[in-house]
Formats: C-alpha cells, structure tokens, sequence
C-alpha cells in the first residue's frame, strides 16, 4: 500500500514538473520588409515532428517545452530558428525574403496573400519602387510595357489626360471594358467624366485612377483571368488591378523613418511634320491672309521667291511656335513607422504639370494616412484614410473649332496670327470659319476640378489560430466640377456671342465585406483554406449641369450673364449583393484544388435576372516536386496549372428597365418653351435585360531554371463572352422606338502570354536582371443579333468605329478607292485611282501583338534600368489627315508637282497602268483627301518607354542622420520607330471609351526628361 502511495506520488511529481517545463506559445509571424501578416507558415520544434502553421493573419499557437527551439519555414523565406523562454509574451517572428526562393507571396481577390508557387491562375507583379521609377502623372500610363496581356491606350499628351486599362482584349460590346482597380481590397471608381460635349467635338477629362499618388503603393497585381478574379464578382469580369498601398512597416522597430523625394521634369511635344515650302493661296497663286484676304489652303507659290512690294515674306513655323516646353514637379514626403503592436505611415504628395500648349496645367495634392494596431489579443484594426484634391486646366480638342489645333495644323506659314485681334474687335484670321488659335487660349478653356476621399477601415479577429473574420469597410467619394467658357466673338460654336456651362458631379460608393477564413493542415501533407464571404456595393452619383448661351457681358461666364439658360439633372442608384465562397486543397506543396462560387444580385437587371450564380475551378501540379527535380541545377521548379472559369456580369447602367419621361426637344425648339415646359417618352425602349456570361479556359505553365536565375511562364486562355449588353441599340422604326437595350451579341477572345525572367549576371557588386513579355489576343465578335448589322462605337457615322459580327472588334468603316478582286486598284482612263460606292472595311484597330522588355544593370551603388514597349499592327483613322491634305499642311503634299505611276488596273481596257500622273493640288484636294481609305495608317510602334540612371550615395553618409541618398535621371516615352505620321500612334481621341483608333486634333504626346532626388533619414 505504501509502495503504491508512494509510486502514485512520484508519478504526479514528474508529471508536475512536466507541465511546468511545457507550456503554450502563440506569437505573429510577419513578412520582414512590410510587416504584412504571412498565412501558412510551417513552425516545427527543432528535433521533433511535433508543429503547426500560422492561420490567416499570422497568428500562431503551439505547446513547447520551455528553452525549445522553433524553427519557422515558408515558400520565398529564409528559414529562421527562434529560442523560447520561460515568459509568456506573445512572439514577433519577422520573415525575410531568400534569394533562393522559388516563387512569392502575392496579393490576390479580397487581398488575401498567397504563395505564388501554388496559385492555379495567371498573375503578375509590379513592384511600388518600379510604378515610382515610371515619372508617370497617370498611375495607369506606369504599367506600359511591364505586364503580359495588357493593353494600355492614352487619350492625349494633354496634361490630366485618361488612359485606358484593358486585360486580355475587349469582352463587352459597348459596356466599360476596362480592368477593374481595388485599392486594400475596396473597388475604387475608375470612370473619365469625359466632355459634355462628347470626345469628338472636345477632346476628354482625366480617368479616375490618375489621383491615387504613386508614391503610396507597395506593389501591383494583375489578375488577369475570370478565375483569378471571381470572387470579386461581375465588376471584375474583365481582370483586376489589384493595388496594395505601404504600412509603414520595414523601417527600424520604434523609430519614425522619414522620406522626402523631388523631381523636376522637361517635357517636349512629339509633333508631326509639316511642309515648309509653300505659302497661302491656290492654284500656285498667293493669298495674303496677313492683309485680310481669305484662303483656307497652301497651294500658293514657294516661299524661298514670295515677295509682297518688293519685301520678302517671312517664313513662320506656326506649329512649333505655339507649343513650349512643359515642365512637372512632383513633391513627397512621408513618416513611417512601427511598434510591437501598430504601424503607421503618412504621406503627402504635391504635383505640378504645366502642359506644353498655353494655359494647359494639372495639379494633384494628395495626403494619405495609414495606422494599424492589434486591440486586444488576436484583435487587429487597420484604418486609412486617402484625400486627393485635383485641378486641370484644358483646352478643347477633337473636332470642335473651339480647338485650336484646328488651325495650328492648318495655318499657312506665310500667316502671321498676331496680334490675334483687328482693330474692330474681331478675330484676326486667315480664312472664315475658324478660330485664330492664340484668341481661342485668351478666351476660351475647360477646367475640372476633383475632390475625393478613399477611407478604409479593416477590422480581423482571430479566435482560433486557424480561423479568421474579417469586416472590411470602405468607401469612395468624390465631387467633380467642370466648368467650361467661350467669350463673345467665338466663330463656329453656338453662338457668336459665346457661352457656358457647368457641371457637377457627386459620387459615393460604398463598399462592405464580410469574410470568414479558415485555414488549416491535416496531418503532414494535407493544407486547406476556406473563405466565405458577403459582400454589398452600393453606387449613388447624381450629375447636375447648366448651359448659358449668348453672353451679354464679355468675359463674365455666369448663368445669369447668357441669353438662354438650359439646365439637367440626372440621379443614378444602384446595389449589388454578393455570397461568396471559396476552397483551396493543397497535397504536399504539390497538387492544388481550387474552387470558388458566387451569387450575385443586381438592381440594374429585370426581377426574374437579378440574381445569377458563377464560379470556377483550376488545379495546379508541381511536376518538379513529383519527380524529384527541387534541387536540380537545370529546372527547379515547374508547373502546370487549369483553370476553368464561368462569370456572370451586369456591365449596364441604372434605369434601363424603363421608358421614362425627358424634356422634350421637337425640331429646334427647345422646352422650356414659352413659359411651358414639355416632356417626351425617351426614345429608347426598355428591354427585359439579364446578366452577361463571360466563360474562360485557361492553361498555363510556369517554370525555373539555374536554381531560379530563369523563369518562364505561359498562358493560353480562351474566353467567350455571350448575351452583351448594349444601350441605344437601334432597331426597326416600325416598332414605334428607333433603339433599345437589349442583350445584343457575342465576342470571343483567345491568346498567349509569355513572361520571361533572366539574370544572366549575379555576384557580389554586378547583377543584371532581364525580363520579357510578349501577348497576342484574337478578338473577334462572333454574333449580333438578328435584325442588327452593326454596333457603333466611336467617330462619325463615316468614317467610323464599328462593331461587325464575324469580324474583330473595332472595324474601321469609310469611303474607299475601287478594286477588283485580287485587291488591284481599279485606275480612270488618266491613271488616277477611282472612287468605289459605298463603304467599306478599311483598317482594324485590334492590335496583332504586344510585347516589352525591361532590363536592369545594378553596379554597387549604381543602377541603368530601361523598358521597351512594342505594339504591332492595328490600324488609326488619322483623321487630321482628312482635313489637312486638302489644305495642303502635311510633309507629304512637298512632293506637288511630282509624277507618280499607281500601281493598278486601267479599269476600261484590263490592262497594267503605265501612266504617270501629276501629284497636284487637283489630286490631293479633290481625290486623296476626299477618301476615308488614305487616312488610314499603320499604328505600330517601338518605344523606349522608361530608361532611367540613378546613384545611392548612402555609402558615403554612414554616421550622418541620412540612411540614403539617391540621385536619378530618368528619360520616358521616346518613341524610336512608326508609321504614323501624327505625334503618337499609342493614343486614342476617345479615351477611355471602346472606340480605339481614332485620332482628330489631339495634344501632342510628349517625351520627357526627370531629375529626381530622394533622401531617407
């Protein structure tokens, strides 16, 4: 009895002192350089089997003996040993990243990180430091050249101008095709306000990216693929940009880091040729348009011999007389830091652009705050807080003649525009019907104005070291103001006598997720992630506008000063509700499942539409891993990955469900007519609309070589988008209403895209690091429906931008010469080229392939790094061309007088043209210049978009207050090879609308050299 008492005594002893020397360990594991929660780390106690993984946001919880050593491991990370002891504080572990590493964490949907390695979809990174690098006003314009499968088109070379954002070609008819942009997880606006009076008669606005303020980005991902971006919902059926901005962490623990960058850049137009010999007038004649005499063309006689009573004329250079040399500064300075249980960063940015046509600026404050702290144990809360205030001052461009690029580009260089007024108050100029363009910058601009506001508030608890919930709220709000004038004397608007207007535009956004994630192992080779979620989107813009008509003041652009006041008011709401689930299976870092759902309702869609479910699944297998190859010195890694993917989306806007009440315009008359206001049904009839259907396949392989100094990543997709949406669709007039919205057609887009990384030179002071991108998209629609021949997109009705069924999207329709049907041009008796009936396809604006280059040297303390960007093929309606050979402006019209054998069939006998002809006034105003056909030009381009050199002087400032201090000179957007003979084949007049391809009077682009300074202390 007592050796068992005494044996029951032992027993409990050791056990005791067991349990004393045993105890519960939780701690945080965190990436080093930005302090961002890492998921999924393996934590094992050295010499043992026993572990666990950190759950969602980095949390972990293990029993260890007191004094055991854990050993943290994970995909991209130096592994890192920690020593336990006898306390119970919770454990900071941060990671670093290996050289060594096979792939890296990325931002994915929701902005849950994952491990690259595993992820069964395309997706691509851009650093913050490389957007920062880019000098570009425009956050978009940053990315040119940098990412396999996307396209990137500018609207001008106007300060504050858009730009267009497009991932894997267009999927919608005439709904928004552009990617959409999350910023920490909240979808922000990416609209262009645009002209009131539309792109074509005044040139754009400036896309809502443009405010948020490079400087604040830690890095980019591109999701490129309706799998990737599922759980986004229909807004994201076009690929996503998905931002993530910095924290504050990466600094030294306790102590505030401080920031300050400046840069001063010189921009210079691109401007196209112009003949110099030949002065005003016609037939060889001159007109003296500096005596008041009128001739709108320069076909007069050659200048060299031109003499007005014995003086000799002077030869002016109208065109690069107007432009001047722009000038950027772009200011920042931030204070970051972090503690054991917050981080925070403050950044304010302040930038100037003054354009290089007069009176052209845009300016951007922009002032963000970030905090995070952990509440309570396992309790963290991130908020931030984004303030932009933007102002852009623009002239009108496109085919207005308020612009005055109108006549710029069409003055002759014997006419002298000053002084820009005659003696009687009117305009001096040298034709009627246009504008003197020095009087147009004197009384006529546009400016817009945009205050705007990004809060974020991220609220996630972790019950379990496993499980997560997440609350994540944001909004994005803005006002708008745009106002315009014209002053009395304007020639060609709607009154001599000028006029106003002003528009304001209120937009609020809110956003709302709620999100459950669980993750965790079974056993040593199963890993799971779970995420459920809801998600609510509620839209509210209204849009308020005034026109005065008429001034009776000069110079006074109020309402109150027009003679005829009209005023709008437009009111749009709408709400989405999303559900949302998603499970990823992975087997030894091997195999991966994926699955992802989601039920969507939206309020712009018929009742019985509302609701739609979509999902996708992929898998992804590392071969490398089944076959042993981890550790070879040939190929390392390599992966294959499927995906298949099917997506509903409701790319319409609010109120199409309905034939709602306007105000009434009958013939010219106007309502509010005569004291009584008047209303007609809209003219569009309201069609019973349901969602559009984007379905895509796509396989991918990604590879390593030379333990990681290679790599090399393909994609094939096949996506096919069905029952598009379109508004004012027209229809049969027999039905009482000339359009309506209706789900009008088909399209299909299938491609390639290659990503090629390389460092063929790494060592102690010298690496050189290489990568390639290269994509090329067929995108075609497949299907119109019956009854519709063709969508219009952008231009005139001829020539124009058109959506045709069985053609790729983006047919340039216009007049044509005659051909037969080996496509020989069919010549008149002269030898001339003919006139054909009708019109015709004449150009594609789809390009056939994209592709870049980016390279850097790193030598010590000094860096060149340069990207190439190529465009190949898709053709430009250069309409300038249209208006400026008949004139007689452009280089080519030098050759006048010259002799010229078409190539070609005389029509009447059959027989090979052997006729020369002359090239004379005859020919270019009455022929070439009449047909849409020659205004067609190839838009292939090779760029050297970004070449930049720079120097750290830290090495030489230890034991001062600086941490670094780098100098750069950076050079953007010299374009090396075109075809174009206007300043730049990359833009677009309409912007960030569908209709690509058209050019009609824009700014100039420019090309740009930055000096730039940044000191950290």
């Amino acid at each position: 009895m007592k050796k068992g008492l005494f044996l029951w005594l032992f027993v409990t002893i050791c056990m005791l002192q067991a349990y004393a020397q045993t105890r519960t360990i939780t701690g945080r594991v965190t990436d080093a350089k930005d302090g961002s929660p890492l998921p999924g780390v393996n934590i094992v106690i050295k010499g043992t089997t026993k572990g666990t993984i950190t759950g969602p946001d980095g949390n972990f919880k293990i029993e260890a003996p007191t004094g055991a050593s854990l050993v943290f491991s994970f995909v991209g990370y130096a592994n890192q040993t920690v020593v336990t002891d006898a306390s119970s504080n919770a454990l900071t572990v941060a990671l670093k990243n290996s050289n060594q590493s096979l792939n890296e964490l990325v931002v994915t949907a929701l902005g849950i990180k994952r491990d690259k390695r595993t992820l069964t979809y395309a997706t691509q990174e851009v650093k913050g430091a490389s957007i920062v690098e880019a000098k570009q006003n425009n956050l978009v314009n940053a990315l040119s050249g940098k990412v396999a499968g996307v396209q990137i088109t500018n609207s001008s070379g106007m300060p504050g101008s858009s730009a267009r954002i497009v991932i894997r070609g267009n999927s919608s008819l005439t709904g928004d095709n552009q990617a959409l942009v999350v910023i920490d997880g909240i979808p922000m606006d990416n609209g262009e306000a645009g002209n009131p009076d539309g792109s074509l008669s005044g040139g754009g606005t400036s896309n809502r990216a443009a405010d948020i303020d490079p400087n604040i980005i830690e890095s980019i991902n591109v999701l490129k693929g309706s799998a990737a971006t599922a759980l986004y919902g229909s807004a994201a059926a076009k690929g996503a940009i998905i931002i993530t901005t910095k924290n504050g962490m990466g600094a030294s623990t306790g102590k505030p880091t401080v920031s300050v960058s400046s840069s001063y850049s010189f921009e210079n137009p691109i401007l196209p040729s112009f003949q110099s010999k030949y002065a005003q007038g016609t037939g060889g004649k001159y007109v003296d348009g500096n005596a008041g005499k009128l001739s709108s063309t320069s076909w007069g006689p050659l200048m060299d011999t031109l003499k007005v009573n014995g003086v000799a004329v002077p030869k002016r250079d109208n065109v690069k007389d107007f432009f001047r040399t722009g000038h950027t500064t772009d200011n920042n300075v931030s204070v970051s830091g972090f503690g054991e249980k917050s981080n925070y960063l403050v950044s304010y940015s302040f930038l100037k652009t003054n354009g290089t046509m007069p009176n052209t600026d845009y300016s951007r404050h922009a002032l963000f705050a970030k905090y995070g702290t952990e509440l309570a144990k396992n309790l963290h809360l991130t908020m931030q807080f984004n303030y932009i205030l933007s102002d852009n001052h623009r002239l009108l461009e496109g085919n207005s003649l308020a612009s005055p690029l109108w006549t710029i580009y069409a003055a002759p260089i014997s006419w002298n525009p000053f002084p820009t007024t005659k003696a009687d108050g009117t305009q001096q100029v040298y034709r009627a019907a246009r504008n003197n363009p020095y009087w147009l910058v004197d009384n006529t601009g546009l400016r817009d104005r945009t205050n705007r506001i990004i809060p974020v508030i991220n609220l996630s608890y972790s019950p379990l070291s496993w499980l997560t919930v997440t609350e994540r709220f944001g909004a994005d709000m803005y006002v708008n103001n745009t106002d315009y004038h014209e002053n009395m004397g304007i020639i060609g608007s709607a009154s001599p006598d000028g006029r106003m207007y002003k528009r304001d535009i209120q937009y609020q956004q809110f956003n709302h997720d709620l999100i459950v994630q669980a993750r965790k192992n079974f056993g040593d080779d199963w890993t799971t992630d779970i995420v459920l979620g809801n998600n609510i989107l509620f839209n509210y813009n209204n849009n308020s506008y005034t026109e005065g008509v008429g001034l009776s003041v000069p110079g006074l652009y109020t309402p109150d000063n027009a003679n005829a006041v009209s005023s709008s008011y437009h009111l749009y709401r709408n709400r989405k509700v999303g559900f949302y689930a998603q499970a990823n299976v992975e087997w030894r870092k091997m195999l991966t499942l994926a699955v992802t759902g989601r039920y969507d309702g939206s309020s712009v869609l018929s009742k019985d539409k509302q609701f739609y479910p979509y999902g996708s699944v992929s898998g992804g297998f590392v071969f490398t891993e089944a076959l042993g190859m981890s550790n070879s010195k040939i190929m390392n890694f390599g992966k294959v990955r499927v995906s298949y993917s099917a997506v509903g989306n409701d790319n319409v806007g609010p109120y199409m469900l309905t034939t709602p009440y306007e105000k009434a315009t009958v013939g010219n008359i106007t309502f509010p007519y005569n004291g009584q206001n008047g209303f007609l049904q809209s003219t569009t009839y309201a069609n019973p609309l349901r969602n559009e259907s984007v379905k895509e396949f796509e396989v991918g392989l990604e590879t390593k070589f030379f333990q990681n100094r290679a790599g090399l990543d393909v994609s094939y997709f096949d996506r096919k988008s069905t029952d598009l949406l379109t508004t004012s669709t027209p229809i049969s007039g027999a039905t009482g209403y000339p359009a309506m919205s209706i789900n009008a057609g088909d399209m299909r887009n299938k491609g390639v895209e290659v990503v090629l990384n390389v460092t063929p030179i790494k060592s102690k002071n010298f690496n050189w690091d290489i990568g390639v991108n290269f994509t090329k998209i067929d995108n075609k629609v497949t299907r119109l429906a019956p009854g519709l021949n063709s969508i219009f997109l952008a231009g005139f009705t001829t020539p124009g931008i058109y959506a045709f069924a069985d053609q790729a999207y983006g047919v340039i329709m216009g007049s044509h010469f005659k051909r037969n049907d080996a496509n020989q041009l069919l010549l008149d008796d002269d030898g001339y080229p003919q006139i054909a009936d009708g019109t015709a396809p004449i150009g594609y604006v789809t390009p056939k392939w994209l592709g870049g280059i980016t390279s850097t040297f790193t030598w010590k303390a000094l860096t060149f790094s340069f990207v190439l960007d190529h465009k190949h093929g898709g053709d430009i309606l250069n309409l300038d061309n249209h208006y400026l050979l008949f004139y007689g402006t452009p280089k080519v019209t030098e050759n006048r007088g010259t002799s010229y054998v078409f190539p070609g069939i005389i029509e009447s006998s059959k027989k090979p043209n052997t006729t020369a002809v002359p090239l004379d006034q005859s020919y270019y105003t009455n022929l070439y210049s009449s047909v849409d056909e020659s205004s067609i030009e190839d838009g292939s381009f090779l760029k050297l978009r970004q070449v930049s050199l720079s120097y750290n002087f830290g090495a030489f400032l230890k034991g001062t207050a600086f941490k670094s201090l780098a100098l750069n000179v950076t050079g953007t957007n010299f374009i090396l090879h075109k075809n174009y003979t206007g300043s730049d084949p990359e833009v677009s007049l309409n912007g960030s609308g569908n209709g690509q391809g058209f050019a009609n009077f824009m700014a100039p682009s420019n090309h740009t050299i930055i000096i730039g300074l940044k000191a950290t202390f």
